[in-house]
């Protein structure tokens, strides 16, 4: 069956906001670092094995083909975007519930755009301006609207400054994460596959998460819940890493071979608003009104950031 981009996009928008809500779970159960640790293992060990069966890769190869700075700003990618931005992500979302902490995900467009300017002298004009403040606006609505509050509090989750935070850290991490890929992987003569690009990035991802979890000496606490089941969390662990980091990743990167890069952006920006009903059918979280035009408000800053150079 031959999908269309946009249905591909579709599915990988779909594919991230179904992950968000076992990763919330497993947060929930044993916490924010072994979840972290593990599901960025568990995702290298399965791109591994695309990589070996689809591109015919031998492992050496994944260790030669790339070049050192391939190394270097992909693995410093990972370890911000993913070792640091998403374990600030999985609290935020533990600690405010999926629908609010998926809509600080917005922001992580604006910082890429921040940091792009600053570190790769990348164009910003207005319009992009314009679009930051107003995304910022529609997470800056739904944060202190009452009546989405109080729908939150009935499901468990609060206006917690410690999940604004997380949120907010997380986005800024993220955003980083995609100028530190982009430089390694386009401002070089020798271009590296995307796959194998997410590869280094999880092998540099897992690497630091444990090796800062050995320093702390907190391996073995972190390891105890994965590997005796605690409250039953492997199945959200196992089933938010596949359709997370690697049916997400997997199908962002066919979108993008079959549609513009903007054009795949603007669909990946519609997760918040997926992420709306399945909270509603998952935690029967009510869909207040201002939550709807939170996201509508925060999204259209988000087009307003892909679509900056077409006006």
């Amino acid at each position: 069956m031959n999908l269309s981009g946009e249905v591909i996009a579709l599915l990988t928008t779909l594919c991230w906001s179904l992950g968000i809500f076992p990763f919330t779970e497993a947060a929930k159960r044993i916490g924010s670092a072994p979840l972290n640790q593990y599901r960025l293992l568990l995702a290298w060990i399965i791109i591994s094995i695309i990589l070996f069966f689809w591109n015919d890769l031998n492992p050496v190869e994944l260790f030669s083909e790339p070049q050192p700075y391939h190394f270097i700003f992909l693995g410093l990618s990972g370890i911000i975007g993913f070792s640091i931005g998403d374990y600030c992500s999985f609290n935020s979302f533990k600690l405010l519930g999926p629908k609010l902490a998926s809509l600080y995900t917005t922001f992580a467009p604006g910082a890429a755009l921040l940091i792009g300017y600053i570190a790769l002298n990348e164009s910003v004009n207005l319009i992009g301006i314009f679009g930051i403040l107003i995304t910022v606006s529609g997470v800056i609505w739904l944060t202190l609207s009452k009546k989405d509050s109080n729908a939150a509090t009935q499901v468990g989750y609060t206006r917690d400054k410690r999940g604004i935070i997380y949120g907010i850290i997380g986005a800024l991490c993220q955003g980083t994460g995609l100028v530190l890929s982009k430089y390694g992987m386009d401002y070089y003569d020798v271009k590296l596959p995307t796959m194998h690009a997410v590869w280094i990035r999880l092998l540099f991802a897992f690497s630091a998460a444990f090796i800062v979890s050995l320093m702390a000496g907190k391996l073995k606490s972190n390891s105890k819940p994965i590997f005796t089941n605690e409250k039953n969390n492997l199945p959200f662990l196992f089933f938010g890493t596949i359709l997370g980091p690697v049916m997400g990743v997997t199908l962002s990167l066919l979108a993008i071979q079959k549609l513009e890069v903007a054009v795949a952006q603007t669909i990946f920006a519609l997760l918040p608003l997926f992420v709306l009903p399945i909270s509603l059918i998952v935690y029967k979280e009510r869909i207040t009104i201002q939550s709807v035009f939170a996201c509508l408000l925060a999204l259209s800053g988000v087009l307003l950031l892909i679509w900056r150079n077409e006006f």
